[in-house]
């Protein structure tokens, strides 16, 4: 049997109203999901073996006369099974539709075009509203973490809407970028933050650019993992491509959903400080004579407060079968743990869709401004004199006070290195504003049955700014008479597509063949101004002439670049059982070379369904079962502007007639060779749904080739430069997924699904170029006396994200450190001490319906990973009490150990901590009510980041300091927050 599937699904209700009417059978029935009790909408129900059917209304009902009371009624959804219900007489069937995940029928967004997934070739993940992790999410990357096999999802730390680092199938690059690319609504977005970077003390906030997107309106997400699947991107698929599709409005009535939660943060670990008690004995013990109060703070509790935030969205649509509209508003109101940080978005969608000329001409709209306001905190992820906000947390020993009895904040008198943070979060004005306008039109016309041309325009514009004050009032800046920084930045890319597009059966094959050309801009310019040396705090930032100083000249920059492509594809699909696609890019880009500007990228794959053959079409418990393989090449030009071009730059300054003058020198040497890493793969699956869909999954291995790496080499001296930017080198990672599904249990009263996905990768370096001995260095260690360390090596035999440095001995005589002299990659006694990739990564997904009550759990778990605690490194130094500072509490054990209190302490193996760890992310219990006049009421109770099992020592085992290169790092960032939300789902 076939099942017709239509995109769009609305207009069935029309076309057979003429053919119903007179029939001899009423049914009537209503339609639920099986996942939450809701209602749906716009289910198509067909007679089988007929032209008759119609669709569900607003609340799920539908009526519809048959021929025969006996006959059965076939209901489809997208993102559910096929239902297929015998009607046996009956004038009333209700049904309770299954959702799935990865086996069916369903449509899933690829590149330029959706398929049926039953027909997919290549590795392509799926996620549908209804499998999106529950609670309170901000942001969409927490709709994807740990749910898709091979997809690693990194939180930076703590801090809102902070960056999140995204890995697909591990890393592939040394210089060039890591993450994937991103595609909304047909259009590739600039993935890039264009909130301006601070200095010093507020250099950590990293942005976290799909923040702008709120997750309440997306309808799925696809992640294109293999070559096959992203080659038809070009020069951007070599890391992977997420598609993210919004909703959109449906016809019928004006359906109004109102949803919204109020949750409550509270910080969910602590470092193990020194208390006042331990830290007076603990100086007694070792000699030490710190200025001790007789306070006894808690420098980490101070400055932790429990945060309270809110959203608020309401969305409406509706329309008839030929013009359909959705609108959503959105206001996120997030606190966070820290004292004074806060982050507000405001964001508003409009979605249209028409159909005219008879359904031949299709037109779609989306508008999608969005606003966001951050109060940053003052927070850094390098080692400096200035000092963030937890470095000094750290710091400051436990028996000084954060006020003195006159209500003035406390300052230790002689030592501005070490600061009071709360007058830091007080004091410091750190506001970052981001406006982001994305807009999509596309046109489509259909000449004759089959064949059709779309145009597809796109902008993405963003401007933010970023404005920081230091006051004077802080001991610090008094020094240099406060400092204020106005800076701003603006991005924006444009896009024109143009498809040619033909669909045909021939017999009982069908044939799927596109065309088209690409044309994107990317473009990005801003500028900023210090001042210092004010002679008052009440003008903040918004005031710089009234600095003296301007010790550090404007500043301004514009540059930009472009791609140009030519794309074809073919998919071919032979009586159901054999499937064949096979495309092709050849792309321009202006990054590179002038004889390298133009690459060619193909792909292929191919798929045998097994079920469809006789020895198998027998078996009941077989439902479906797919074999397939792929291969592609994608490419990699994420390297930033003007790399092979000679750039000039201010320099070589000179004396004329008594003036200096600013001279131009070369800042970079040209390299007209210079082109795109390019990441050939090849995957192996297997498909497979069992018991009509209720176990189903996937399983897929792969191995990938990264060659022409773009790394940075030295240039012979002299020169104007040190190192140039070059194609050398070649990185290879292969590894294992596994995604199995299961529905457990369903009944119209109870339903209980379980998923679970399994992926392991291995990563290694192959080379560096022909240089077998060439080696590269990187992640810079933080702290005191560590300057000029790096705690990473990249090597041809190791992985990327390979920690390398002395192995811990033991301590000698006079209580210094031991550590390893011989061996290593470099036979200097450093030794490969761990690797910053995970053995494996896993989810476990629980969804359990008892009648009106639900109930979801999710575990995510990570194995084998190394992290650097490079905080500990610097504060469990018993040393730091002889200069007043704070330490861990593990230094006193140190001291026991045979450590003398006043040596110095090394970068070792004794700070490369085990990071596996299993988190229960997400707990939620919801009650829905259904009514005459609400269609649906649902209350719920969610708690996030509610425990993690891990042997690590930091805030949290998943985290990120970004550090050039380097993976793994662990240095003074905001902890992670643990969260409980109440909150309420209206639909009308």
């Amino acid at each position: 049997m076939r099942v017709k599937f239509y995109l769009f699904g609305l207009a069935v209700s029309l076309l057979y109203v003429g053919q119903v009417m007179g029939q001899e059978h009423r049914v009537t029935g209503q339609v639920i999901s099986g996942e939450n009790r809701t209602p749906l909408l716009g289910v198509n129900i067909t007679v089988q073996n007929s032209d008759l059917g119609t669709i569900t209304d607003l609340d799920g009902h539908f009526e519809l006369e048959v021929a025969s009371p006996q006959d059965v009624l076939v209901f489809a959804y997208i993102g559910y099974q096929v239902a297929e219900i015998p009607i046996n007489g009956r004038g009333v069937v209700d049904v309770v539709l299954t959702p799935q995940a990865i086996a069916g029928q369903e449509l899933v967004v690829i590149g330029y075009g959706t398929q049926q997934r039953r027909d997919i070739t290549s590795s392509i993940f799926s996620l549908k509203e209804a499998s999106f992790t529950q609670g309170a999410i901000t942001d969409v990357q927490s709709l994807l973490q740990a749910r898709v096999p091979g997809v690693v999802i990194t939180q930076s730390n703590g801090d809102l809407g902070g960056a999140r680092v995204i890995r697909i199938r591990g890393g592939t690059s040394v210089n060039a970028g890591n993450g994937p690319m991103i595609v909304i609504d047909g259009v590739p977005i600039d993935n890039e933050s264009a909130i301006p970077g601070g200095t010093g003390i507020t250099d950590g906030t990293r942005d976290n650019p799909l923040s702008m997107l709120n997750p309440n309106d997306i309808a799925s997400i696809e992640v294109l993992k293999d070559a096959s699947a992203a080659a038809i991107y070009g020069a951007r698929g070599g890391n992977g491509v997420i598609l993210i599709t919004t909703k959109e409005g449906r016809a019928g009535g004006v359906p109004l959903t109102y949803s919204t939660y109020t949750s409550y943060s509270t910080v969910s670990n602590t470092l193990d400080l020194l208390d006042a008690k331990a830290y007076r004995a603990f100086a007694a013990d070792v000699g030490a004579t710190p200025t001790m109060l007789d306070a006894s703070t808690d420098w980490q509790n101070v400055i932790f407060s429990t945060a309270v935030s809110q959203r608020h969205h309401l969305s409406f649509g509706g329309g008839t079968e030929t013009s359909r509209y959705l609108v959503s508003l959105s206001y996120l109101n997030e606190q966070g743990i820290v004292l004074n940080s806060e982050r507000q978005r405001f964001s508003v969608r409009l979605n249209m869709n028409n159909t005219l000329l008879d359904g031949k001409l299709r037109l779609a709209l989306r508008i999608n401004p969005t606003f966001i306001k951050k109060n940053n905190t003052p927070y850094q992820q390098a080692g400096g004199f200035e000092g963030g906000l937890f470095t000094n947390v750290y710091k400051l020993n436990p028996t000084l006070p954060v006020y003195l009895s006159d209500g003035t904040t406390y300052y230790e008198p002689g030592n501005p290195g070490i600061r009071n943070p709360v007058a830091l979060l007080n004091g410091i004005e750190d506001v970052s504003q981001n406006m982001r306008i994305f807009f999509n039109g596309t046109v489509e016309y259909e000449f004759i049955q089959g064949l059709s041309a779309k145009l597809n325009l796109g902008l993405d514009r963003t401007a933010a700014s970023r404005n920081i004050y230091q006051p004077r009032s802080l001991p610090y800046a008094a020094a240099f008479g406060g400092r204020a920084d106005v800076l701003n930045n603006e991005r924006q890319s444009t896009l024109f597509e143009s498809t040619l597009n033909y669909r045909t059966n021939i017999g009982t094959s069908n044939l799927d063949a596109s065309v088209g050309y690409t044309f994107q801009e990317f473009e990005n310019n801003g500028f900023g101004a210090i001042a210092q040396d004010f002679v008052t705090d009440a003008w903040s930032y918004n005031n710089l002439a009234g600095g003296a100083n301007f010790a550090e000249k404007p500043f301004s920059f514009r540059d930009r670049n472009r791609l140009v492509s030519f794309l074809g594809r073919v998919n071919y699909n032979l009586a159901g059982k054999y499937l064949i696609s096979t495309a092709v890019r050849r792309e321009g880009s202006s990054r590179f070379g002038s004889g390298n500007k133009w690459g060619l990228f193909p792909s292929g794959s191919i798929g045998w369904r097994l079920s469809e053959e006789p020895f198998l079409r027998s078996i009941d418990v077989v439902s479906d079962l797919k074999l397939r393989a792929s291969w592609g090449i994608a490419g990699n030009q994420d390297i930033g502007n003007y790399r092979s071009l000679v750039l000039l730059g201010p320099g070589a300054n000179a004396v004329i007639g008594g003036s200096e003058v600013t001279g131009v020198a070369a800042t970079q040497l040209p390299n007209a060779d210079l082109q795109w890493e390019e990441t050939s793969q090849l995957n192996l699956g297997l498909d497979f749904s069992f018991y009509r869909d209720r176990i189903s999954g996937s399983i897929d291995v792969y191995t990938k080739t990264t060659t022409d790496l773009l790394v940075e080499i030295d240039v012979p001296q002299p020169a104007v430069v040190t190192t140039t930017l070059a194609n050398v080198g070649e990185v290879t990672n292969k590894g294992i997924e596994f995604a199995l599904n299961t529905v457990n249990f369903s009944t119209p009263d109870f339903f209980w699904r379980t998923s679970f996905n399994f992926a392991s990768n291995k990563n290694e370096v192959v080379s560096l170029g022909d240089d077998k001995d060439k080696f590269i260095t990187t992640g810079n260690v933080s702290g005191a006396g560590l300057s000029g360390v790096q705690a990473q090596i990249i090597k041809p035999g190791e992985a990327l994200g390979t920690f390398f440095g002395f192995k811990f001995l033991g301590y000698d005589a006079n209580g210094e450190e031991i550590l390893s002299t011989e061996g290593g990659p470099l036979n200097d006694g450093r030794l490969i001490l761990g690797v910053a990739r995970p053995d494996f990564t896993f989810g476990i997904s629980n969804t359990i319906n008892y009648k009106n009550i639900d109930f979801r759990v999710f575990i995510q778990g990570v194995q084998g990973i190394d992290i650097l605690n490079n905080t500990r490194l610097e504060y469990q130094r018993p040393s730091n009490i002889f200069n007043g500072i704070n330490l861990m509490a593990g230094a006193v054990d140190d001291v026991k150990a045979g450590i003398d209190p006043e040596a110095a302490v090394a970068y070792s193996d004794r700070f490369i901590e085990d990071g596996s760890f299993i988190r229960l992310q997400n707990i939620t219990v919801g009650y829905t009510l259904q009514t005459d006049r609400v269609r649906n009421l649902r209350f719920y109770l969610s708690a996030d980041n509610l425990f993690v099992l891990t042997d690590y020592t930091g805030y949290d085992p998943e985290v990120h300091t970004f550090t050039g290169r380097a993976l793994g790092i662990d240095y003074t960032n905001v902890p992670r927050a643990r969260t409980f939300s109440i909150g309420l789902n209206i639909g009308l």
